[in-house]
């Protein structure tokens, strides 16, 4: 029998990690392989068969995982330790369904983190070093190019082993990323690179003697640091930002640098999250403030109750008590196993509570970066949503959060279920239950080049996702480094262009389309074409319904008329769809304004790149040489005395930079393109409303002709009833005379 199209195409596609499948040969992650797709006696066989940096890895990750298992056993009241018991009597509880027996208790050494251990330790920096404009792997760094790593820690101590404190040779071009947009982290990091002391807060002695500042506090300097921070101390966290800037920045404090080579930039971008994923980033901003601002008996009671369940260890919660979340009574089974329904769903308790106890274990991370820098001094700048970006003043955003068109767009919606028998399938709940609830979100790239050989950026992550993504921008950095051509990295600026490139096309760069990253462009299109159709449907309704009530006012028969006029007078559907097209070009407005602050900072870079290179590729010393235009300084007969190898970079450098302007400047064009037609839209829309206006005009005007009408009829009738009335009572009186 053929096989369908559907069924080739399964099959023709390949079977990795956690796929049903066997594919031992197609193992992508050998953490994720090990972890996730063999059984518990595999595991010694297979780990014997990998090589010493792959067991390396798989040996890292068991420390991790007891290291944040001690973690939640420790504190059993907190949230993760709640859920971690969960997890553990759910376990037992399937086991015991199922004829297993539970495992031996570990004999290995009970890993825990000190109290005051920093995040700083657990949060890997990026470096990638180029030489000679070809890739280069730092001895001593775990991992090759272009994924090597260190501590955050270890990038920031004052030791002379630190990268940062090392010498950059001529040939050389570093780059240094920090996954978070931490003012401590850049401050340090710029101090080390110095060789000096991070800058004090309060330090009079630089404010009043500017003459003694150190390369630190110049490049450091309010207007381009602190200064340009907008949301004050007292405000709400996600109103926390930089303003939008690009310049370069001279570190001599005495004398003036005719051409400074140091360069800060600062530009928002778009990307997403999960729904999930942000709101447990809220939760967690919302208790590192309530800790920031307790009073000191409250800050005293917490601290005693965690040294309390410390000591105290874990909590006896057994299967079916008060912190279960089983609530099974367990018969005993000694020779069959359980009836399949109870083993089905003890599987579906366990399964769901293992994937909360992974949730919390991929974000601790992240909740523990928020409680120590969310509120230091200078406090770390949390992602924001898109309306958050724009309405900082707003207390809670999580109902506009929540009307995004791409929140819509992305989640279940409610139907009833189409199945006619109970082992029937319903399409609808199919298709659901692939759908991630996401959104758009507004983050930072913060970009420093500093002596034009060493580059430090920082910009953040999605929540959780401290392993592998593949929609991050670093990331696609590296996947763009990776497979970048001979030669194609010269200077510090062709790699600072890279990273302004990458985070200005997210979305709209169709060559690297993600499985769980939302499609913008289509999303919104799609959006908009729903509410013009909708439109279109209202317009022939209100056609069918003039027509309608022109015949019922001319017929003599009048049924049916209030109804008509009703639907004629009803603005409700129309006032809900403009509604949603006001929203969706509140959204559009706002990402276009993110999008014109990326050409502007975009814009302001590639002439900072241009008045540093091309001086450096005119030989003449000619003091007019300002005025000659790019194409002169680069055309070959002007420049017969250059090096061939200097020029060649130059022009390579600024026709990236003139690509970069291009590229945004088509990603506004996108943009422009959806807000006009949603502009059409609702332009069309207020027409139908003012239609059904004057259609109410038309309906008053004729009631008020049917009224008069009808007045004009009892005015004739009561006339009418008057006359016969006089004419009756003087006939009446003249009878009664005439009788008398």
């Amino acid at each position: 029998m053929p096989k369908s199209v559907f069924e080739l195409a399964t099959h023709a596609l390949p079977q990795t990690c956690l796929s049903t499948e066997k594919h031992d040969d197609r193992v992508l992650d050998v953490t994720l392989h090990y972890f996730g797709c063999l059984k518990a006696s595999e595991h010694e066989a297979y780990f014997t068969s990998l090589p010493q940096k792959s067991k390396r890895r798989i040996v890292e990750e068991k420390l991790r995982i007891r290291r944040l298992r001690t973690h939640f056993e420790a504190r059993p009241k907190t949230e993760n330790g709640v859920a971690l018991k969960k997890f553990e009597n759910s376990l037992s509880d399937w086991r015991k369904l199922n004829l297993r027996r539970d495992p031996e208790p570990e004999r290995s050494q009970r890993l825990e983190d000190p109290p005051d251990r920093s995040v700083d330790y657990d949060i890997k920096a990026s470096m990638i070093y180029f030489k000679n404009s070809r890739p280069f792997d730092v001895p001593g760094v775990d991992n090759n190019f272009p994924n090597q790593k260190i501590s955050v820690k270890d990038l920031l101590c004052d030791e002379e082993n630190n990268p940062l404190m090392q010498s950059c040779d001529d040939d050389m071009i570093r780059y240094f990323h920090f996954p978070a947009n931490n003012m401590i982290w850049v401050e340090e990091a710029i101090a080390r690179y110095y060789h000096e002391q991070r800058p004090k807060p309060d330090d009079f002695i630089a404010r009043f003697r500017p003459q003694d500042r150190t390369k630190t506090q110049m490049l450091l300097s309010p207007e381009f640091w602190k200064g340009q921070q907008q949301g004050d101390w007292d405000c709400e966290v996600h109103a926390r930002s930089m303003k939008p800037l690009c310049e370069v920045i001279s570190i001599d404090p005495i004398s003036t640098e005719t051409s400074p080579n140091n360069l800060a930039l600062f530009m928002p971008y778009l990307h997403w999250e999960t729904d999930r994923g942000r709101m447990k980033a809220a939760s967690v901003v919302k208790e590192a403030g309530k800790i920031r601002f307790s009073n000191m008996a409250e800050v005293v009671n917490q601290a005693t109750a965690n040294e309390q369940n410390i000591k105290t260890g874990h909590v006896n919660v057994t299967p079916g008590s008060k912190g279960s979340d089983t609530n099974l009574s367990l018969p005993s089974y000694n020779v069959t196993k359980a009836p399949l329904n109870l083993r089905r769903a003890a599987l579906g308790r366990l399964l769901r509570l293992a994937a909360n106890v992974s949730e919390a274990m991929n974000s601790h991370v992240d909740e523990k970066l928020m409680y120590e820098y969310l509120h230091a001094d200078p406090p770390l700048q949390p992602r924001r949503t898109l309306d958050q970006s724009y309405y900082g003043a707003l207390k809670n955003t999580g109902a506009r959060d929540r009307d995004q068109v791409v929140y819509r767009a992305t989640t279940p919606m409610p139907h009833e279920c189409d199945m006619i028998h109970p082992k029937d399938k319903c399409a609808g709940c199919h298709d659901g239950i692939r759908k991630v609830p996401r959104l758009i979100m507004v983050d930072q790239l913060w970009l420093w080049i500093l002596d034009e050989k060493t580059i430090i950026s920082c910009f953040p992550k999605r929540w959780g996702k401290n392993r592998a993504d593949s929609s991050a921008i670093h990331k696609s950095i590296r996947t763009r480094l990776k497979a970048a051509r001979k030669d194609e990295i010269r200077t510090a600026f062709d790699l600072a262009l890279i990273i302004v490139d990458q985070c200005s096309r997210v979305f709209f760069d169709r060559s690297r389309m993600f499985e769980r990253q939302p499609n913008l462009v289509d999303l919104f299109a799609d959006a908009i074409r729903g509410v013009t159709y909708k439109q279109t449907a209202a317009f022939d309704q209100f056609l069918t319904y003039t027509h309608l009530a022109s015949k019922e006012y001319n017929s003599r028969d009048k049924i049916g008329n209030s109804a008509t006029q009703n639907t004629l007078l009803n603005i409700n559907p129309e006032g809900n769809l403009l509604k949603e097209t006001k929203d969706i070009l509140d959204e559009l407005n706002i990402m276009s304004r993110i999008k014109i602050q990326q050409q502007e900072v975009a814009e302001a870079f590639v002439k900072h790149i241009r008045h540093i290179l091309l001086p450096k590729v005119n030989d003449a010393r000619d003091p007019n040489f300002a005025l000659l235009s790019e194409d002169q300084l680069l055309r070959p007969e002007k420049n017969e005395g250059l090096r061939r190898e200097q020029l060649e970079s130059a022009k390579w450098t600024l026709v990236r930079a003139n690509n970069l302007l291009a590229g945004i400047q088509s990603r506004i064009s996108e943009l422009k393109t959806l807000q006009n037609a949603a502009r059409n839209t609702s332009a069309a829309l207020k027409d139908l409303l003012t239609l059904k206006q004057q259609q109410a005009g038309v309906v008053e005007a004729r009631e008020a002709v049917k009224q008069a009408t009808e007045t004009l009829k009892q005015g004739r009738s009561i006339m009418l009833f008057t006359v016969v009335t006089i004419i009756f009572v003087s006939f009446l009186i003249l009878t009664t005379r005439m009788h008398c």
